[in-house]
């Protein structure tokens, strides 16, 4: 069978002619890690040329060419690196710092790469005139053939020769890959402030029939701070920078180049997309603002992809990851932890956007607000009266795939991060801990804190909140609250908190008399940092929680919760089941309450007990009354009542 299927294969390559006047030459295809890379040789001496691209499982020849295996038209300059280019299109993008001039860093390349850069450390362009196409592998395993033909002012040369055809290449269905073009190395051999910050550099090639390539390309830069990340190790966090931030200019402590687009004629490269995404019918880096078409996440999505690469390349089974950043980065952190609740275990959010259909701010322009961020929020999502619909994109895997459900919903809607907590109750999302300031001229606490504040107070989720007299920076941020965001796993339960009073909280020793701070500085013992020897313990009929209020003596004052079960690993709750729960010290000693040291003893005074009973509701969740958050800690203990 073998030597029958070589014997037509060798009979329909001798078959075809060498090579044919005008069409398409040096096409070459090769496999590597879920994707083939087909090149070919564009015609310099012409204009204006596109090439059609056709896969087949059979040798493709002039008689047996089928629009059917036709897989992508591509346009002349295929191997240019769009995303390293201007918005104009004219120059690459340059990095203005301080008062210096701007300068155009190594990793910024004009061209893409294919092949790892060598010892010499220069990237391995493809020359301007080299075609590309990667293709993402969706079958199991197949041996494929391809071909590529020439149009010339519209016209389609479907002649097929020797030079303009490839295969068999063997491929097959598996993780994709990324490319090294850059090593960032300290200048000083002796620096280890500047060492630790050393990067490689990569490109990523998403699916590119999933992609909008006509925007930017479907080709991107991100790069690994080897400092952070150890084979084997825990899952360093990734860090979101604001507005403004590309990739290539990304902060060193992002960990993974991690940035999206800015809106700059010379410096920039296209709409900031408050990571997440932009329409799947845009060209050209324009604004969607009156386009009616779906909101696809690709932005999102390509940086997730970064993420699990990175946990392959070094071999990561460490089950949590943080994701956390500031202003637009705040908004993309929050985004993730809503998004992809079975795959990020913890967020710090300071500054970010909550609901992106309402953005007013105090500026008046001829006597009415400003909406503030429009060019780049409608510029993306389109004018929110076109109720233009949310189109996450498939990783193939159910622990990030949840989020495919939500599809179809209008963008706006979707971006509404209090209402999708609410209408999601019953999942269990991460740690979501967050921060507003009252006088924030960005991101305006009127619309954007507020809402927030009043909603998840009282969610049952588990988070830490808090508001101050704060401008829109980090430097009058009052920290990140409870410090447990580093210790929440996919593999240990969590608390959730609800009617959960304001305290007035303290930044840098000072009180801030404007505050509110809710779970600020609550910690509960987990396996990778107890409380005072205890942690979080579970059965199948029995869950307790050692928690304290890790304030300063003097500080903010302690307070009583309601407390929900979440993320529970062995004990299944059911709408109707019944449970005790009992409240003592950490010693296991009862407890004494002095009612007058809490914010809302007052309040709770009369209904407190330090044990009772309880009936899972609805949502197939608990709810344990009066819990006590104070500075000599207590556990709680849930038990099933068995009929």
């Amino acid at each position: 069978m073998q030597t029958a299927l070589l014997i037509t294969v060798l009979v329909a390559l001798t078959s075809l002619p060498h090579t044919a006047a005008g069409q398409t030459s040096g096409v070459n295809a090769f496999f590597r890690d879920g994707q083939t890379f087909l090149t070919w040789q564009e015609d310099s001496t012409i204009k204006g040329e596109a090439y059609r691209i056709y896969r087949s499982d059979k040798p493709i020849t002039t008689q047996n060419l089928t629009d059917d295996s036709l897989i992508a038209t591509i346009l002349e300059g295929s191997s240019r690196f769009e995303e390293m280019w201007s918005k104009n299109g004219n120059n690459l993008l340059k990095h203005r710092l301080r008062k210096m001039r701007p300068k155009t860093a190594a990793r910024v390349i004009p061209r893409l790469c294919i092949e790892d850069a060598g010892d010499d450390n220069k990237a391995e362009m493809l020359s301007e005139n080299t075609g590309l196409l990667v293709w993402t592998i969706k079958e199991p395993a197949q041996k494929s053939y391809y071909a590529v033909t020439t149009i010339i002012n519209g016209k389609e040369d479907r002649t097929v020769a020797l030079t303009n055809v490839s295969g068999p290449v063997h491929e097959k269905k598996e993780p994709i890959g990324a490319v090294l073009y850059y090593r960032e190395r300290s200048a000083s051999k002796n620096d280890k402030n500047e060492k630790q910050y050393d990067r490689d550099w990569y490109i990523m090639y998403m699916d590119y029939t999933l992609w909008n390539h006509d925007y930017i390309g479907y080709a991107f830069p991100f790069a690994i701070t080897l400092s952070a990340f150890k084979e084997g190790g825990k899952t360093p966090t990734i860090h979101l920078d604001g507005i403004g931030t590309m990739p290539v200019f990304s902060t060193r402590h992002s960990n993974y180049g991690a940035g999206d687009f800015r809106n700059h004629q010379r410096e920039g490269n296209a709409l900031s997309t408050w990571y997440f995404g932009y329409g799947t019918k845009v060209k050209n880096r324009e604004s969607g603002m009156q386009v009616k078409q779906d909101i696809t996440n690709y932005v999102q999505y390509r940086i997730m992809q970064t993420v699990l690469w990175a946990r392959r390349k070094y071999r990561i089974t460490d089950p949590r990851f943080q994701v956390s950043g500031m202003s637009m980065g705040a908004s993309g952190a929050l985004a993730y932890a809503l998004n992809f609740p079975r795959f990020v275990t913890a967020c710090w959010a300071h500054e970010g956007v909550t609901d992106y259909s309402n953005t007013l701010s105090n500026h008046l322009v001829n006597g009415k607000p400003v909406v503030m961020w429009k060019s780049s929020i409608w510029g993306n999502y389109g004018d929110p009266k076109l109720k233009n619909p949310v189109k996450n994109l498939a990783f193939g895997d159910p622990q990030l795939d949840w989020y495919l459900k939500f599809n179809g919903t209008p963008v706006f809607d979707y971006r509404k991060a209090a209402r999708f907590l609410e209408e999601n109750i019953a999942e269990d999302f991460p740690l979501i801990g967050a921060s507003h300031g009252w006088q924030d001229g960005s991101i305006p606490a009127k619309n954007q804190a507020e809402p927030f504040e009043k909603y998840i107070k009282d969610s049952r989720h588990c988070f830490n909140y808090s508001i101050w007299t704060a401008g829109h920076n980090w430097g009058t941020a009052g920290g990140t609250g409870t410090p447990m965001g580093p210790y929440m796993r996919w593999d240990e339960s969590r608390p959730g908190f609800s009617n959960v009073p304001s305290v007035t909280g303290f930044k840098y020793g000072k009180e801030d008399t404007t505050s509110h701070t809710y779970m600020y500085r609550a910690v509960w013992g987990v396996m990778e940092k107890p409380v005072k020897g205890n942690i979080i313990e579970e059965t199948e009929d029995s869950w307790s929680l050692p928690i304290i209020h890790k304030a300063r003596q003097g500080e903010e004052k302690d307070y009583f919760v309601d407390i929900t079960p979440r993320n529970l690993q062995q004990m299944k709750v059911k709408q109707g089941d019944r449970f005790s729960y009992k409240i003592t010290n950490l010693d296991g000693s009862d407890i004494t309450i002095n009612f007058s040291a809490f914010i809302n003893g007052d309040k709770v005074k009369q209904g407190f007990t330090t044990s009772g009973k309880i009936v899972a509701d609805e949502h197939n969740l608990l709810l344990i009354p009066n819990i006590p958050i104070s500075k000599t800690g207590c556990i709680l203990r849930v038990k099933r009542i068995k009929l």
